[in-house]
């Protein structure tokens, strides 16, 4: 029976995407389809477009990813400089959009490079990047158009990247609304491997931004808990989910990149049997 993924996001937790692709495609099994938010988007449509991803996972590994696109080592401090940047924003009047033009130039080159600037419609096997309409709140899949964009939109986490422009909307992470897309491939296959690799809540707050970072985590679980339960009701034994064991692994842990990869890996062998079935 064939099956398609839905990769969820998870900031370099993501990274096991790879792994646990690369553990798929070493036993000749390839999805028929692919679904992807945020870092899921980024691995999943990097596969699509034809990444030779053992050799992507040896570029990664060798690339200072935060010093290329500019980032800081913690997503608290991401916050903590969108907190300064939006008074400055109101002294100066600069508008919100190019606070992190520079970033967002860089990570869309980047995808764009590594999409090998293909579209959408030719990549295979079939995917859809799942981003959040920032002025309506709405779930956007994205079927259609340049790669790189639709991925870009998909990754935008807030504070980290600004919104993207796609067509007439203002797109953002698509963690927002959907982390772990099952819905957007479940009528692609008989069978859908979800693979979530959500961080845990981890240890009690000790910052105010730590305390307002705990409450989007605790929304997005709590609401993350209910697609999941929903897909399980709708779905029953044709859903397979996986969960790498990804301990400690925190949102811009780039540096523990071949951990997550190999975490994905090891995941992947709980269910090899069941998807040769």
């Amino acid at each position: 029976m064939g099956f398609a993924l839905a990769l969820g996001g998870g900031g370099t937790r993501g990274f096991a995407h790879l792994g646990f692709l690369l553990a798929l495609a070493e036993q000749g099994l390839p999805p028929q389809a692919v679904a992807g938010t945020s870092m899921g988007a980024i691995v999943g449509g990097l596969y699509c477009a034809g990444q030779d991803l053992a050799k992507l996972v040896r570029v990664l590994a060798h690339l200072d990813l935060p010093s290329f696109f500019g980032l800081p080592k913690t997503y608290r401090t991401v916050v903590e400089q969108a907190v300064a940047a939006s008074f400055l924003e109101k002294l100066r009047g600069k508008p919100w959009r190019e606070l992190t033009a520079q970033r967002n130039a860089r990570f869309l080159a980047f995808l764009r490079l590594f999409t090998k600037g293909q579209r959408f419609e030719e990549m295979s096997p079939p995917f859809v990047a799942v981003a959040c309409d920032l002025v309506s709140g709405e779930e956007v899949r994205i079927r259609t158009g340049p790669a790189y964009l639709g991925i870009g939109a998909s990754a935008a986490l807030p504070g980290l990247l600004g919104p993207i422009r796609w067509r007439d909307r203002w797109l953002i992470d698509g963690g927002v609304v959907n982390n772990l897309p099952i819905d957007a491939v479940a009528d692609r296959a008989e069978r859908v491997v979800a693979v979530d690799v959500a961080a845990p809540l981890g240890g009690p707050p000790t910052t105010l931004v730590d305390v307002a970072l705990r409450a989007y985590d605790i929304t997005s679980r709590a609401l993350r808990e209910l697609q999941l339960a929903r897909a399980k009701e709708r779905l029953g034994e044709r859903l397979i989910l996986v969960q790498p064991e990804l301990p400690s692994i925190g949102l811009l842990d780039f540096h523990r990149l071949p951990e997550a990869v190999e975490a994905g890996r090891e995941a992947a062998q709980s269910v090899l049997a069941e998807l040769r079935a």
